[in-house]
C-alpha cells in the first residue's frame, strides 16, 4: 500500500514540473513546456544510480515509535521510472538466494516500467500514473510567491482539490483529494520541494488495506546532480491505514538518496550545496 503511494506520488514528482512567473502561466502553457522540458531530463537520469536507504517507523495510534526497520537500496531509472533493488536488511547484505528473488523482482518491475511507457508512447491511459495534464485539472493552485529555500529563490504554489473535477482513474482519485505547496526552481523548470496530505480517505485496491486515512502526507525534495541533472534527494511518507475491517495501520517511511553516480559512463559525481539529514 504505502508503495502505491509512493508510486503515484513520485510519479507525480517526476513528471510533474511547473513554470514559476510573478502571476501563475496557463495550464496549457505550463504542459507545453513540461512536455518539452521532460524528455530531456529522462534522458540524463537513466545514466545515474544511487544508494537508498528506507527507514520504516512502525506507529502506535499516539505517534510513538514501536519498531523500527531499515532496508538498503539501490535505484536506478528505467523508462521514465525509478526502480529499486534491495541490496541489504538491518545493516547485513542480502544472501545469495535473498539476491536472486529480488533480481526477479526487479526484472519484472522493469518489464512493467517498460509496458507503461509503450502506452504513454500510444498517448493511453495508465490508472496507477499521474500524468501533468490530469494533476492540473484535479487541483486548483493559488497563492503564487517567491520564497527563498536553502538559500535559493524559489516559487511556491499552494494547491487544493478541485471541486469540479471529476476523477476516473485511482491516480485521479488521489490526486483530488492531496492539498499542499509545491516549491519550484524557475530556471531549471524543477521542482525543489513538495509537501502534500490526504484531505479524505482514498480506498486503495488490493491487499489488506482499506483505505488511507485522511492527514496522510508525504514531502519530496530534489536536487541538482553534477550540474545536469534533478534526482531525489529526500522522501517522507506519514500515513495512517484501516486494513481489514477495524484494524488500523500506521506508518512513517523515510527515504534517504545518497551517492549519486553514472552507471553508464565513469565520472566523478558533486552536489553542490547538498545537506546531510
Amino acid at each position: 500500500m504505502r508503495r502505491f503511494v509512493a508510486i503515484v506520488i513520485s510519479c507525480f514528482l517526476i513528471h510533474t514540473v511547473l513554470l514559476a512567473q510573478e502571476e501563475a502561466p496557463a495550464a496549457d502553457v505550463i504542459i507545453a513546456k513540461v512536455r518539452d522540458n521532460q524528455k530531456q531530463l529522462e534522458e540524463r537520469r537513466k545514466d545515474y544510480i544511487c544508494d537508498l536507504q528506507e527507514e520504516t517507523d512502525k506507529l502506535n495510534s499516539d505517534g510513538s515509535v514501536k519498531k523500527v526497520e531499515v532496508k538498503g537500496y539501490e535505484m536506478f531509472f528505467a523508462n521514465g521510472e525509478g526502480i529499486v533493488r534491495q541490496v541489504s536488511n538491518e545493516g547485513k547484505p542480502l544472501d545469495d538466494k535473498e539476491q536472486h528473488k529480488e533480481q526477479e523482482r526487479v526484472d519484472k518491475e522493469i518489464k512493467k516500467a517498460k509496458e507503461r511507457q509503450e502506452k504513454r508512447d500510444r498517448n493511453e491511459d495508465d490508472p496507477n500514473v499521474l500524468g501533468v495534464k490530469q494533476f492540473l485539472e484535479a487541483s486548483l493552485f493559488s497563492n503564487g510567491r517567491y520564497e527563498t529555500l536553502k538559500g535559493q529563490r524559489v516559487i511556491a504554489y499552494d494547491f487544493r482539490p478541485n471541486p469540479d473535477f471529476k476523477p476516473h482513474t485511482r491516480a485521479e482519485s488521489l490526486a483530488n483529494k492531496l492539498d499542499g505547496t509545491v516549491w519550484i526552481d524557475q530556471e531549471a523548470l524543477q521542482i525543489v520541494r513538495l509537501e502534500a496530505k490526504v484531505t479524505d480517505a482514498f480506498k486503495i485496491a488490493g491487499g489488506l488495506v482499506g483505505s488511507l486515512k485522511p492527514g496522510s502526507a508525504a514531502v519530496f525534495e530534489q536536487q541538482r546532480v553534477n550540474g545536469e541533472v534533478w534526482l531525489p534527494s529526500y522522501a517522507d511518507f506519514n500515513f495512517g491505514a484501516r486494513v481489514l475491517l477495524f484494524a488500523s495501520l500506521h506508518e512513517r517511511v523515510i527515504d534517504k538518496f545518497s551517492n549519486y553516480r553514472k552507471f553508464r559512463v565513469s565520472s566523478t559525481i558533486t552536489v553542490p550545496g547538498a545537506d546531510a539529514r
